[in-house]
């Protein structure tokens, strides 16, 4: 299957909105109520939200308004109270946010945040750009596949580019907040079913070309404050305080920008790794000190190499962590489970202290899915 195979990247640029006329069927009536067990013990209304990414590409045709109306209009029948929109321009913003608003549902703008392969940013400014531990910039050398150019979070000029970015979009009056994707690291080994598809080590051992950031920026924080360079430390892919100075950079600077949306008074939300033993150790994510407003911790068991009743143990695991501190959506990939399969996963979130789910990817949703959700007594 050729979408298992795909990286989320790859798969939003297949998609665009091509996928909408063959999946959002007007014979579909509206789906109420909610029989899961954890509707009732959570105390609050669950939530549902489909990740829409539009037409911006040159080979495609944007969507007009009406046909805006007419996907947001099913959603909403269908229970959805919110979208993620994907915004790789500003201008989409503005067609879409009074759009959804017409039908009272939340709009989020969704940006693809550190990954960030820009030939102009990467010619002008090189030193954003986070270094591996063999000391080769990401530019140079990126991992895995030619977009993995990230931005270091320890860089201040790349803290307040990342800022702004999210203050323009909270200055937006018809949108709930801003959504992060790719907050994070590169990769320092992949998920067990993505490694498979490239010709590396097949195994989860921390390698210096894979494990980031060592730029000068890095390095002379770190030694200020702990009084060595980390290229000097024995145990680089190891030491827990080298580790922690890390996980610590994308934590200051997620919640720099939460208190630029919170005064804007806007929300702050972000796509995680699945569990937070996972996100720390893979991609760098301390996602649980994180001050949002809610998460979206993304459930691709397939990707995992997992059944889908792992979804219940990694939800618990994060809601556990989070201990109350905000809410926590399981993202479900459409893509990688039938129809049936969603519908046990949706269950399985929520029963296990999910506060509701988010679809990945909204434009795939067919009539059959929402049979099978309504059959599990989800929305």
């Amino acid at each position: 299957n050729l979408v298992l195979n795909m990286k989320k990247r790859d798969f939003i640029q297949m998609l665009g909105a091509g996928a909408v006329g063959a999946a959002f069927s007007p014979s579909l009536v509206a789906l109420s109520g909610c029989k899961v067990t954890n509707r009732q013990s959570a105390g609050n209304k669950l939530r549902f939200w489909a990740d829409v990414p539009p037409n911006e590409s040159p080979k495609k045709t944007p969507k007009s308004d009406d046909e805006w109306r007419w996907m947001l209009s099913s959603l909403k029948n269908w229970g959805v109270d919110g979208i993620v929109l994907l915004c790789r321009t500003n201008s989409i913003v503005d067609q879409v946010a009074p759009i959804t608003r017409e039908f009272d549902m939340t709009l989020l703008t969704w940006i693809i945040s550190l990954e960030y392969p820009d030939p102009q940013t990467m010619k002008a400014h090189p030193d954003y750009y986070v270094v591996n531990g063999n000391g080769i910039s990401c530019i140079d050398k990126p991992p895995y596949i030619p977009d993995y150019r990230w931005l270091c979070p320890s860089n201040p000029e790349v803290q307040e580019f990342m800022i702004k970015r999210v203050s323009d979009l909270a200055d937006y009056e018809n949108i709930g907040g801003v959504h992060l994707d790719y907050m994070r690291y590169p990769d320092v080994y992949l998920q067990p079913n993505i490694r498979t598809q490239y010709d590396i080590p097949q195994d989860e051992v921390i390698r210096p070309e894979y494990d980031f950031c060592y730029c000068p920026v890095c390095r002379k924080l770190f030694k200020e404050k702990e009084g060595i360079d980390p290229m000097d430390l024995p145990d680089t892919s190891t030491n827990p305080v080298w580790k922690k100075f890390r996980l610590d950079s994308i934590t200051n600077l997620v919640n720099k920008m939460a208190d630029v949306a919170h005064s804007k008074k806007k929300t702050l939300s972000a796509s995680v790794f699945s569990t937070p033993t996972n996100a720390r150790a893979m991609v760098g994510q301390d996602w649980p000190s994180w001050n949002l407003d809610f998460i979206m911790a993304m459930m691709y068991n397939y990707y995992e190499d997992k059944p889908v009743d792992w979804i219940s143990s990694a939800i618990a695991e994060g809601v556990k962590e989070l201990n109350g501190k905000y809410p926590l959506y399981g993202v479900l990939h459409l893509a990688h489970l039938t129809p049936e399969e969603i519908a046990t996963a949706a269950r399985l979130a929520i029963n296990s202290g999910a506060s509701g789910v988010d679809f990945f990817i909204g434009n795939m949703f067919t009539e059959y899915h929402w049979k099978c959700l309504r059959k599990e007594g989800i929305l």
